[in-house]
């Protein structure tokens, strides 16, 4: 097996980071083996199968609250049964396909007969690569991190356009093919499957159906725009131990002008991550952009703080590059890196904001 930490050290060390180990109690008892992850809690869980998709919703709710008490006794041995609430998920999943309501465009497209009106995608999965990444927050590497084609969004500036304009065209892989990989890399060492894009919304029936039948206790590591609707957020509940979401901006106008989000961004944002803190242990990245400090990043601090408390794990990144089409779009402000200066207001905004569980930079 390879030595992960060798090359990257802070990421042994963040398992014993007392403010971490407080925020990931459920992720990091599953690391250490004295837990399970939430799709294998789901698949302890006895349902049916039968009638209406308005039936099996009901019966959904019922399974969750049996799937939270499971969750409270801690559970050390997996013992599944069948049908069972993770393929309950996989199935509402499958239905709701035919009149696609996954993202919050809510476009109603059959997608088992044609692609999605805003990501393009149909209906089977896209996988663009697949592999080993250490390039995550500390405790999430080394992550199996799985590229999908296709997005909800359609950012200016954009850093992985290939895949999330569908500029290329990636394998179809079946879920039993996709369950087979990640267990593989459970094996390898890698510390939680990291499903992104694009977004993995548009692909949640592929995902679903794909941990039916993984095999390992590996965490799921829900990586997305926060752009989804209220029946997919209801959906990752139960599946996804740490769902993590870009909070891009601060205001409708920006998101809708750079990213071509839906009209109340402000409002799905604030569902999604409340929503969020209550069924996993959220981990927030805000990719800081130049010229939208004031506009931008002082107000998702402060809802960060409102909406999910001053101890949720977020990364705050001075990464942006003029990327995809930014370089001649028509902001001028995109079409640069941050300056020191904007940096170091960033880190004066974050220091002020009362956020304690904080990587900057």
């Amino acid at each position: 097996m390879v030595n992960w930490f060798a090359i990257r050290p802070d990421c042994r060390k963040a398992l014993k980071d007392p403010v971490l180990r407080s925020y990931y109690k459920h992720y990091f008892s599953i690391l250490e083996g004295k837990g399970l992850p939430y799709h294998m809690i789901a698949r302890m869980v006895q349902v049916e199968l039968r009638g209406d998709l308005d039936t099996l919703w009901e019966e959904h709710g019922r399974a969750l609250g049996e799937f939270w008490d499971l969750v409270e006794r801690n559970p050390r041995e997996f013992k599944p049964v069948e049908p069972n609430l993770l393929q309950l998920k996989a199935e509402i999943a499958e239905r709701i396909l035919r009149g696609c309501r996954f993202c919050e465009w809510r476009c109603g497209t059959d997608r088992t007969r044609e692609p999605g009106r805003v990501c393009r995608a149909g209906k089977d999965i896209a996988v663009s690569t697949a592999f080993i990444h250490l390039g995550e927050e500390p405790e999430i590497s080394p992550s199996y991190t799985v590229f999908t084609l296709g997005c909800n969004l359609a950012c200016i500036h954009c850093q992985n356009w290939e895949i999330s304009t569908w500029a290329e065209k990636g394998l179809i892989i079946s879920p039993s093919a996709l369950a087979k990989s990640i267990d593989r890399a459970w094996g390898m060492g890698a510390r939680n499957a990291n499903l992104v894009g694009g977004e993995p919304t548009i692909w949640l029936h592929a995902w679903l159906r794909t941990f039916t039948v993984v095999r390992e206790p590996i965490p799921v590591f829900w990586n997305s725009n926060g752009i989804y609707s209220r029946e997919a957020m209801r959906l990752l509940e139960g599946f996804a131990d740490i769902i993590k979401i870009d909070f891009k901006y601060g205001n409708d106008r920006c998101a809708m002008r750079i990213s071509r989000a839906p009209r109340n961004y402000m409002e799905i944002m604030e569902r999604n991550l409340k929503h969020a803190r209550r069924v996993s242990e959220p981990l927030i990245r805000v990719l800081v952009l130049p010229g939208h400090l004031e506009c931008c990043l002082r107000n998702i601090l402060k809802s960060i703080v409102d909406w999910t408390g001053r101890d949720t794990r977020v990364n705050v990144m001075f990464q942006y590059y003029p990327a995809h089409r930014a370089p001649e779009g028509p902001y001028p402000e995109l079409k640069r890196r941050l300056s020191w200066e904007e940096m170091e207001e960033a880190r004066k905004m974050v220091l002020e904001s009362g956020l304690q569980n904080v990587l900057i930079g």
